[in-house]
């Protein structure tokens, strides 16, 4: 039983500091998800994201520029780092039921 705790104590601080990193590579990227609107015969795109309880739209720019392709890029990173992330607080309950703490 011994090597078994000793195993799920190495895999707890292993996904703790996986964790952390995780949440600062979220930390730095941009939250919120891209509005797309037509005016006229161009779509322009905006980034929407929460202040409180407001919601804020932010000028982002044209269809296919630098900026959407970039932005969208960097959501779309955002949300599979958040998938992983979730998936690790996940495991880390389970470790920790396992080894009878408290959390």
């Amino acid at each position: 039983m011994s090597i078994l705790k000793d195993i799920l104590k190495d895999e707890k601080e292993r996904l703790s500091i996986l964790q952390v990193q995780l949440e600062n590579q979220i930390a730095v990227l941009a939250k919120g998800s891209l509005s797309k609107k037509k005016r006229g015969e161009h779509w322009y795109f905006y980034l929407a994201y929460r202040e409180g309880a407001r919601v804020i739209f932010k000028y982002v720019g044209k269809e296919n520029s630098l900026q959407v392709n970039s932005l969208n890029e960097e959501i779309r990173k955002r949300k599979k780092l958040e998938l992983k992330l979730q998936n690790i607080k996940n495991d880390l309950k389970d470790i920790v039921r396992g080894l009878g703490e408290r959390q």
